[in-house]
Parts: C-alpha cells; structure tokens; sequence
C-alpha cells in the first residue's frame, strides 16, 4: 500500500510540473504551394464575358456613359453639322438625331462603342443629305 501511494504521489507530481511547461511545436505550418503543386489543382475559369460586362456596368454610371460620349461628339470636327442626342440606360447607348453622311453615323457609334461602360449601342441617326 505504502509503494502505491508513493506511486501515485509521484505521478501527480509528474503530471503537475508538465502542466507548466509549453509543449513542443509537433505541427509546422503548412508549406506553401509550389509551381508543382499550384499546377496540379485545377484553375478556375476566366469570368465570363456576361459576368465581366455586368461588373462594367456596375462600376460606371450611365450619366458618367452619357457625358463622356457627348464630349467626344462635339470634340470631333469630323462631325460638323450633326445634330445628335446620346441616352444611356444600363449601359446601352442610344443614339438619336440627324447626320450628313452615313460616315459620320459610323464615327459617332465608334465614339459611344469606345467608351467603358458600354454594352451595346442603338444607332437611329438619320442620314440627311442636304
């Protein structure tokens, strides 16, 4: 009996000065991916055209659209003599008035297309050739 309480006085005190101390560090961090392994996990897809274009369009108002392509018109001599309104609505300009040529209908809808922001554009010039 006298072995066995001195036993587990013993442990007890074991287990008591262990409660002190840090463990070891058993578990490093994870290393970081190599080319090799980066590699082997699959890619994720490139966002698609329609995703991309909403996130254009979330990030510039139609007003901002609306302004910049109406500055382009009028900063272009090539248009002389047009008469052209510009709306946008979600992202899709529209283009109404009249023209002198149907040259300057293309240019004006290569204005609106080259602004950021933009999915589509609706041309309704009228070409007048007075």
């Amino acid at each position: 009996m006298k072995f066995t309480s001195i036993a587990l006085a013993s442990l007890l005190t074991f287990a008591a000065a262990g409660c002190g101390r840090a463990l070891p560090e058993s578990s490093s961090p994870a290393p970081l991916p190599t080319r090799s392994t980066a590699q082997a996990r699959p890619e994720s897809k490139p966002a698609s055209p329609e995703r991309s274009a909403l996130a254009a369009l979330d990030s510039i108002p139609d007003t901002l659209i609306t302004a910049r392509v109406r500055a382009d018109l009028l900063g272009d001599s090539d248009l002389s003599g047009a008469d052209i309104s510009v709306n946008t609505d979600r992202g899709v300009v529209t283009l109404t008035g009249s023209v002198k040529s149907r040259e300057q209908a293309v240019i004006a809808a290569a204005h609106a297309q080259r602004q950021d922001g933009v999915m589509r554009i609706d041309n309704h010039l009228s070409v007048n050739m007075e």
